[in-house]
């Protein structure tokens, strides 16, 4: 078992000093040296060479894809992990996913935002050093996922530290908000007329707005990481839009699709070892709501005890069967508030039609469930899920939120809709009116429209392009603005007077 970690905190020493004491913060880096050495002895004839980085459990299957077509199309990879997932149940995607003999290092990265942020920056830039120092012929080309801290912190570290940009697999991650949000008041009980419109404006993409300020961390991640690429792989055309009007070459954004639809084809070719089924019997029965919330920004006192508070309607007012999944945050909130035993309670008192159960080990759990037509919905605040759920026609797809960074599944592939956690009256009565009617409010579900590439071609696409570039000599993977604009290169000679 891996030691934990006793962080050290600020203290006053009586004055105004503030002392920091620094031992035992971090873990050193761990090299798996016959990785290392296996990858670049295989590979010493290659120029540039794929980094994969990995760090939470979205980036392991939908990485995973990526790894498999390099080696599929003979690209030099391997695999960076930060390390901060270091549980079995939350690492244990790698396994699943057969990252672990690619991995050439763990960064062991751990704490805090802040503390994880700083150790990300220092570690991963210092590996890279490591690796030009080790290997001085050869250009190493990180690809970063999404908005997490790993794809803003482990970019920027690459800038700073190598002076050279990454890949970023779905880029242009930027947040909108339909307009009509604007007119909801805080105690405002939403009636059938006001709810018809709501669900209309959603579907229309000219009433949606930029709403960067949240998620939080993640939007800051994603801009952080946009300033430090090169190559942008982006799931949709808004996503290429954002990036444009931001100012970025429209040379270096390409739209692809989501990997995530290649990781979903995997797990459906590769059933789990245990059927969820199996672990919870119960969910046989059928007609269920699957529910997950974790985003810090609904972890505030006023969303989430309007989120809980919905729920509780949900079970005791209606007919629908709802499975609870319990990430560390909730878990955490749960605790804050004092609201773990309510649940608790009623788990007990409604045992038909209510469960709790912790995160899902496997992904191919949530593939299995999904698809089983066992489960009618989801009510979410994921990002991923809401690209996820286009895939699955069985499921209908809720986002419990004031924004989304994937607008594009509402008013394009009209597979998702957004519920405002603004008071408990939203969450129950919205999705008893689309239970009820859906398809008579534009959201046929059975219809959505799957807007991010077909199984088996995502991660293609992205690796072909990458080979290409890697074909390049002149590509160093940071352009100054005189190499964009074509006038020389750092190699070219000239007389100066």
């Amino acid at each position: 078992m891996e030691k934990e970690i006793n962080y050290q905190k600020l203290r006053k020493d009586g004055g105004n000093k503030l002392e920091f004491k620094k031992e035992n913060l971090f873990l050193p880096i761990t090299i798996n040296k016959n990785n290392l050495t296996n990858v670049f002895s295989q590979n010493k004839d290659s120029k540039k060479i794929l980094a994969i980085v990995i760090g939470t459990k979205p980036d392991f299957y939908k990485q995973a894809p990526l790894l498999l077509e390099a080696r599929r199309q003979n690209l030099p990879v391997f695999v960076i992990s930060t390390g901060q997932h270091y549980d079995d149940l939350l690492s244990y995607g790698i396994k699943e996913f057969g990252l672990s003999d690619s991995i050439v290092c763990d960064l062991n990265i751990r704490g805090d935002l802040m503390e994880k942020s700083s150790d990300l920056i220092f570690k991963f830039g210092n590996f890279g050093r490591h690796l030009k120092n080790k290997y001085p012929n050869q250009h190493i080309l990180p690809i970063v996922h999404g908005d997490t801290l790993v794809a803003g912190m482990a970019t920027l570290s690459w800038v700073f530290g190598l002076g050279q940009k990454v890949g970023q697999n779905e880029a242009g991650l930027r947040s909108m908000s339909p307009r009509i949000l604007k007119t909801i008041k805080i105690n405002q009980i939403p009636n059938k007329i006001f709810l018809e419109k709501f669900f209309l404006d959603q579907l229309t993409n000219d009433c949606w707005f930029l709403t960067r300020d949240e998620p939080f961390p993640e939007q800051i991640d994603t801009w952080v990481c946009s300033s430090g690429t090169k190559f942008f792989f982006v799931p949709s055309n808004l996503n290429r839009d954002h990036l444009i009007r931001e100012g970025y070459p429209e040379n270096d954004i390409y739209t692809v699709g989501n990997s995530v639809v290649d990781a979903i084809d995997l797990k459906r070719n590769n059933k789990p070892k245990e059927s969820i089924f199996d672990i919870y019997p119960i969910l046989e029965s059928g007609n269920w709501i699957r529910m997950d919330i974790h985003r810090r920004e609904n972890l505030t006192f006023h969303r989430f005890n309007a989120i809980i508070g919905g729920l509780i309607d949900l079970i005791t007012k209606t007919e629908f069967k709802v499975i609870l999944i319990l990430l560390n945050a909730t878990i955490s909130a749960l605790n804050k508030y004092n609201l773990y035993s309510k649940l608790k309670n009623l788990e007990e008192k409604y045992r038909e039609k209510f469960i709790i159960t912790n995160l899902w080990k496997e992904y191919g759990n949530v593939v299995e469930f999904l698809d089983s037509g066992k489960c009618w919905a989801e009510v979410t605040d994921s990002g991923s899920m809401q690209e996820e759920l286009l895939y699955f026609p069985k499921v209908c797809s809720f986002t419990i939120r004031l924004n989304t960074d994937r607008p594009e599944t509402i008013f394009d592939a009209r597979g998702n809709l957004l519920i405002p956690p603004i008071s408990r009256h939203w969450f129950k009565d919205i999705i008893s009116m689309i239970y009820e009617k859906r398809e008579d409010y534009g959201f046929n579900f059975n219809n959505k429209k799957k807007i991010y590439g077909k199984p088996g071609e995502v991660s293609k696409k992205i690796v072909e392009i990458l080979k290409k570039e890697f074909e390049n000599d002149e590509n160093n993977f940071f352009p100054w603005l005189h190499q964009r604009f074509n006038y020389w290169n750092e190699e070219d000679k000239f007389e100066y007077l």
